[in-house]
């Protein structure tokens, strides 16, 4: 529901945006016009063969994507520029468990000399809003914690009460 404001400088009525409810880890807010979220969650897992193992997820928001694959696209050419001795080892689309579309690429890269790290993200697009899912292996670890955390990561859900206006 649209209510309208006049604009003292033009004689012309304005749509009043209600604020948004921007929902967290077990609370919301009232998020007014004008202010983004740049959240990131983070769960940790086990320290096993040199890595603290994680599950990373990043919500995006003001894209300027329309699709799931633009946005896949977008977070791969960033990767591909950012991250030393970046390898592409897998790239697919996917559903998460509750059938949401989503994107998968399956990575190495080398932070230091000594230690190269595994890591799977899924790309999940939704009412303009980009969801990454990142977590991090050791090649050892890709092989014994792998389908776990995979299945954690495909266990994401969005929930309609991001869009809830009050």
């Amino acid at each position: 529901m649209l209510f309208m404001k006049k604009n003292k400088d033009k004689e012309v009525e304005e749509p009043i945006k209600k604020p948004t409810i921007y929902q967290g880890n077990g609370f919301t807010i009232q998020r007014p016009e004008g202010w983004k979220q740049n959240t990131v969650h983070l769960l940790l897992g086990p320290v096993k063969d040199k890595v603290q193992h994680n599950i990373i997820v990043t919500v995006d928001e003001d894209l300027d994507c329309k699709l799931l694959s633009d946005y896949a696209e977008m977070q791969v050419t960033t990767l591909e520029q950012q991250l030393i001795g970046y390898r592409l080892l897998k790239r697919e689309n996917i559903s998460l468990i509750d059938g949401t579309p989503a994107h998968k690429i399956i990575f190495r890269w080398d932070p230091t000399d000594q230690f190269p790290i595994y890591q799977e993200q899924i790309f999940v697009f939704i009412n303009g809003i980009g969801y990454k899912i990142t977590a991090s292996f050791s090649k050892k670890t890709r092989k014994t914690l792998g389908k776990e955390i995979e299945g954690i990561m495909l266990s994401f859900r969005f929930s309609e009460l991001n869009n809830l206006v009050i």
